[in-house]
């Protein structure tokens, strides 16, 4: 009897340890997707801010990039695919495991900076916006096309702006 009882704590023990194990490692794998997410995301923005917001100069930077753009090159997108190691996949959905969608979109500098306006700061003329989202296509066939909403597979999100002025109208 005393055997059995033995038996029954080392096997709840060996169940508690691997339980702590599996934790370690998905929380190892979520943290280490989170920082390259983050990286990324902060290599389109820079990519967004150095090239004032024209998605044109982001193509030389990004050659394997796929770039959407309308013809008033009001709402344009950005999409760069990576492979289970981080690295940009240049075939697209190939062993695509993660996607970075940079999303944009040209309005009036008054109405995207309008949270200055009540310090009676007046800007003429455009700005650029988006969002910069890394999302986790792992375990699925579904491909985004735009940043959606709401979604759980989103690792990463942040917001970008640009403002251009009148000399770029």
């Amino acid at each position: 009897m005393e055997l059995i009882i033995a038996i029954l704590f080392f096997s709840l023990a060996s169940a508690v340890c691997v339980r702590l194990f599996t934790s370690a490692h998905i929380l190892s794998e979520d943290s280490i997707n989170l920082s390259n997410a983050v990286t990324w995301s902060q290599n389109l923005a820079e990519a967004f801010y150095g090239s004032k917001g024209q998605l044109k100069e982001m193509e030389k930077l990004y050659p394997q990039a796929f770039i959407s753009t309308d013809d008033t090159m009001d709402k344009n997108t950005v999409i760069l695919f990576f492979n289970a190691e981080w690295d940009l996949n240049a075939e697209g959905l190939v062993d695509a495991s993660y996607e970075a969608i940079l999303e944009t979109e040209r309005m009036s500098a008054q109405e995207a900076y309008a949270d200055v306006n009540e310090y009676g700061v007046e800007l003429v003329g455009d700005a650029i916006t988006g969002r910069v989202a890394v999302i986790d296509l792992r375990g699925t066939t579904q491909v985004f096309s735009s940043i959606p909403d709401n979604n759980t597979r989103i690792i990463y999100t942040m917001p970008v702006d640009v403002y251009i002025g009148k000399e770029d109208q």
